[in-house]
Order: C-alpha cells, then structure tokens, then sequence
C-alpha cells in the first residue's frame, strides 16, 4: 500500500508542446539528434546535446547544461505548474493502440518499506553518472515508469477526463499521438490516492538507472540530517503509474562486441558444458526456455541442460551461464559493454548488425510476463540490466521533475 502524491512538474507551454518533448535516446541516433537540434532551437536536446555541451566534461558540462535549461525556463518555453496535480498520459501508436496511465510522484520510503519493488538491475557506474547531473542540474527529464495491477477505480476517473478537452494534444514524426490531461480538482485527487493505495505492490519496470540515481540522492540527504520537512523534492521520484494491461514488453537483443575473438566453432565449444545447441534455419524469436544465438553464417538455439536450475528466468541463466562461458582470458564481458537492439524490431536486426560489423554475435532471449516478475520478485531475483524493452516510452521533456 504505497502513498501516490500529486506534483509539481515543469513542462511546456501549449505553443511549445510540439516542438520541445523529444524522443527517448535509445530510439534516436547521434546523428538524429544532432539533425533535431540544427533544426530546432526549441527542442530539449538542446539542453543535454548542443555539440560545445557535449565536448565539456564534469562540473563545466553540469553548468552548461543548467544555464541551457534555465534559458529555457526564462524564455517562456517551460513553466511550472502552479499546484501539485495528477496527470494523464495517452499514447496513441500508428495502429491506434493505446497507453495511457497517471503521472504522479512517490516517496522513496516506499521503496525502503516494499512498497515500490525494482524488476532489473542496475549499471554502478551509469548511476554514479546520473546521480552527479541531477545533483547539479536539479531536474531529471521525464517520470519513471511504474507498473500496477488493474485498479478499476484509475480506469473510472482516466474515462472520465479522457471526456474532456485535454491540456495537451499533439502528433510527433514517428505519428504517436500525445494527449495529456491534468487533475487539479480535489475531489479527484483525493479518490485517485484512495485507489492507488489499495494497490498490493508497484513494479520500477524502466528507467532502474535514473531510479537509482535519484535514491542515492535522497540518501546522501538523508544520511546528511537535510531532511527539513520530509517534503522536498528530493524526498520523491516522479512516477507514469500504468496499469499491466497498458504495457508491451519486449526483449532485448544483445550484441557481443565486434572485437570479441572468439571464433563461432570456439563459442559454441563453451556453451556445449551446459547448453544442448541445435542450428536452425529461419529467423525466429526464442521460446521460454530456450536462447538463440546469431553469428554471421549460422544461427542457432540454445536449450539449457538438466543440471541448470529450472527456476530462474532466461535473462538470469544468460547472465550466469552464458556470458562467463564467453568470457576471454578469465575477463568476463560485462553487461553494460554488450551492444542492444530493442525488441520492437525483428530478429533480423540482429543478423543486419552483424553483417554491418557493430557486432560479432547476437542472442536474442525470450521477455518476462508480470506472473514471473511478481515470482521472482518473492524469490529475491533481479534480472539483469536491459532484459526487458518496454513500450510505451514516454517523451522527454513533457514531464520534468525539480529537485
């Protein structure tokens, strides 16, 4: 039973709304972004991205960075929300499918107390990045995405708003559709708390570096007695709360990098210990319980051995079973240096990235559904760093969060 609060959020003003939220990095390029920003002075990669922010380094970048988003801020294009309140967020993709779910903010304590439990884990090294951005530009881009169960009474009050004319509704290049809507009424506010609170747990489903990230700096506060009144920003991260029904999960596709020397006849020579491996013809997407790798002639599934643990889920015996098995002069490949291709593209995309060069194998493995999150959840289980890809993605820069 987790405490969802209204917030107080930064976002643009409606002439602006086109033009400023931006995609997710993972579904940009360099030279995408780039393009963006040559295009667009109003876009927000032009807080993070201008080419002399990015030649800065350390504390000289965190400034820049800051001084771009609060030009932003001065010049009207973002503003603050004059009160706390609850948000709805539609997304409508090119098939009219839609995602919708409440923005919010949520106590870290809730996660101290399990509340708020995290499915993957997370990159040290990336968190410590983020960690120093936010700390000394205060805001971070957009909410981190959370997973409920269905609560028919959020569905009562989304319908009853998604009747109404909505603060915000714009179409993006890719043609998603964004609506959004905001809940100052008090009445409503209050029943979207009741509601949220019968809730039996919260899932972190994305964004576990960000999340990361911004606990760390909760506890650092914490640990620093500059808890005044257990209300400031840094006490709460912000939340797209969406419902299981609302979500898309997809694999992830790992590359190992070009570099790696193995050979295809050495690899599967050290899978063999505790893989039965079987070479197959067509392109195909893995079952539960079975991993395929992708090399540059042939493909091949992977079905794990008797002596291999039944119980835990694919993306952990990948973790365990495979990457030390591929590992070079007892180095181990760490999972933060492996190559991705989000699961909304066909196995053929990896098969297309090894023939481009950018990596020498791929395996592709089956996603998890919620059953088995919330099983491995009981279990104490976390799967590693980028086993899922989730859709929606919310935009950044439509929703942000003031330290």
């Amino acid at each position: 039973m987790a405490q969802v609060l209204p917030a107080k959020l930064i976002h643009p003003l409606r002439n602006k709304v086109c033009i400023f939220p931006t995609e997710d990095d993972c579904e940009l390029t360099a030279s995408e972004i780039n393009s963006i920003i040559r295009r667009n002075p109003y876009s927000f990669n032009n807080i993070l991205y201008k080419p002399y922010i990015k030649r800065l380094q350390g504390l000289k970048k965190y400034k820049a960075i800051k001084r771009q988003y609060l030009k932003f801020k001065k010049n009207n294009i973002i503003k603050e929300s004059e009160n706390p309140a609850f948000y709805i967020y539609n997304i409508i993709d090119n098939e009219q499918n839609e995602s919708v779910g409440i923005v919010g903010k949520i106590a870290h304590q809730e996660y101290e107390e399990g509340h708020v439990s995290k499915i993957e884990k997370s990159i040290p090294e990336l968190v410590a990045e983020k960690s120093e951005l936010i700390k000394h530009t205060g805001f971070v881009a957009k909410p981190i995405t959370v997973v409920h169960e269905d609560l028919p009474g959020i569905n009562q009050i989304i319908e009853k708003y998604k009747s109404k004319i909505p603060l915000y509704e714009f179409t993006r290049n890719n043609g998603f559709i964004h609506e959004v809507w905001q809940i100052l009424d008090k009445d409503d506010i209050a029943f979207i708390q009741a509601v949220f609170a019968s809730a039996q747990q919260f899932y972190i489903i994305d964004d576990n570096n960000e999340f990361e990230a911004l606990h760390q700096i909760y506890q650092d506060k914490k640990n620093a007695n500059d808890l005044i009144s257990g209300q400031e920003a840094f006490n709460f991260f912000p939340a797209l709360l969406m419902s299981r029904n609302q979500v898309k999960i997809h694999e992830y596709k790992k590359g190992v990098p070009a570099d790696y020397p193995l050979t295809t006849a050495e690899l599967l020579k050290n899978l063999e210990k505790d893989f039965n491996i079987f070479e197959i013809e067509d392109f195909d997407l893995p079952k539960k319980g079975e991993i395929l790798l992708y090399s540059f002639y042939k493909r091949y599934k992977l079905i794990p051995k008797d002596h291999l643990p039944k119980e835990l889920p694919d993306s952990v015996i990948f973790e365990k079973f495979i990457l030390p098995r591929i590992s070079v002069n007892n180095i181990l490949i760490d999972t933060g240096k492996l190559k991705f291709c989000d699961g909304k593209r066909s196995a053929k995309c990896v098969d297309n990235q090894i023939k481009k060069g950018n990596c020498k194998f791929g395996f592709i493995i089956s996603p998890m559904d919620f059953d088995e999150m919330e099983e491995n959840i009981r279990k104490n289980i976390t799967i590693p760093y980028k086993s899922l890809y989730l859709e929606p993605r919310p935009l950044k820069g439509l929703f942000i969060y003031q330290i």
